[in-house]
């Protein structure tokens, strides 16, 4: 029995980890998830160095989940 590449082939995941990083400029960052098809992200979150609540942005894809 010869396996083709149509068995190996794997559809795209609908959700991808991703980098988010402080706009505060201190280095703190965090991964989160969200969806493939969603625009990048911009959350406000706590950062501990700065004791506040800054904007934080997505800077990479990590992976797939």
């Amino acid at each position: 029995m010869l396996l083709s590449a149509v068995f190996f082939a794997r559809s795209k995941s609908k959700t991808i980890l991703v980098k988010m990083v402080s706009q505060a400029g201190t280095g703190y960052s965090f991964n989160t998830k969200r969806s493939r098809l969603r625009e990048k992200l911009t959350v406000l979150r706590y950062d501990p160095v700065v004791k506040a609540r800054v904007l934080f942005v997505e800077q990479k894809k990590i992976r797939s989940l």
